[in-house]
């Protein structure tokens, strides 16, 4: 069985339709998680010492603990809060009748998933070693034989500019072999929740022949999602720019490279608007985001072969 590209990129949207109350619900949910997790990460004081760290131009063991801390802090909470809302999206399209108020649990799916995406940082990372370091090198060797060649005029130049091509080539192919990747595994998640057990490379076998059609899946899911993302953005800029007095640099820097030595600074009118729209917007995105495989899976999980030894081919 296959799924229609279109129908399940739209999930998202459909399930917003039909639970207005809920997605809503996830908004503020959003909101309040972000906010509870800025918190923790200002109070661990971890930009405070690497400000600190900067201005003595060494870094410090203290300043170290704290980045260490303000890290772990943000990543984790970042993991748990997506592995959450992940599990909501889940829950409304593949067993509505659980929490049809919130969809909102912390327990084994949820935790499932926190684990699923540790595991999953590990292996991407693995991967992107794997397929940086031969670039690298390759990369290297090509740009030394390059700079031995014709040393000037037309041809230096041109030899030089072959070389920057194939090096930036080299590295699209690293980008696509971590999308191929990617796309290959994107139902690890929802194949966890749905079947109650840790599924990391089951995926693998579930998505073999369909690559095309879920490339083509999360891509317009992706374009969905930018103009929202976008528009976002844009009411922030013009916040950040209203109370910056009109200063385009400062309005740049509230965006990019926020204060966050304290609670009372990092807090600005202009980060509050953003939170708050950012909030609002997040219960939207969670459910484009995180639909379409569920929809996928609903549609083919039926074709998933069960007795088969191996998991890659």
């Amino acid at each position: 069985m296959q799924f229609k590209v279109t129908e399940a990129a739209f999930e998202g949207f459909r399930l917003i339709r039909r639970e207005p109350r809920t997605i809503v619900i996830w908004a503020v949910f959003s909101l309040v998680a972000s906010v509870a997790l800025l918190a923790a990460m200002i109070a661990s004081g971890f930009s405070r010492f690497m400000g600190v760290s900067a201005a003595q131009g060494t870094m410090t063991p203290e300043a170290l603990t704290g980045f260490l801390v303000g890290e772990v802090i943000a990543i984790g909470g970042a993991i748990l809060i997506a592995s959450v809302m992940g599990a909501a999206v889940y829950r409304a399209i593949l067993r509505p009748a659980e929490a049809p108020l919130t969809r909102l649990r912390l327990g084994g799916d949820e935790l499932r998933l926190v684990l699923l995406s540790l595991i999953m940082g590990v292996v991407f990372t693995g991967l992107l070693i794997a397929l940086v370091i031969p670039v690298a090198l390759v990369s290297t060797v090509i740009g030394f034989a390059g700079l031995a060649g014709p040393g000037g005029g037309e041809s230096g130049v041109g030899a030089m500019a072959g070389v920057v091509l194939l090096v930036l080539f080299s590295y699209l192919l690293v980008f696509a072999g971590l999308v191929f990747f990617a796309v290959r595994l994107s139902l690890a998640g929802v194949m966890t929740f749905a079947e109650r057990r840790l599924r990391v490379f089951e995926s693998w076998r579930l998505t073999k022949g369909r690559f095309w059609r879920l490339l083509g899946c999360y891509s317009l899911t992706v374009a969905l999602m930018l103009p929202i993302y976008m528009v976002m953005m844009t009411v922030y800029f013009a916040v950040a720019f209203a109370f910056s007095g009109g200063d385009v640099g400062r309005a740049m820097g509230e965006i990019a490279q926020p204060d966050m030595t304290s609670l009372a600074a990092y807090f600005s009118p202009a980060r509050i608007v953003y939170l708050v729209l950012a909030g609002a917007v997040g219960g939207v995105l969670n459910a484009v985001m995180y639909a379409p495989a569920a929809a996928v899976y609903r549609a083919i999980a039926d074709t998933r072969p069960e007795n088969q030894a191996e998991v890659f081919s």
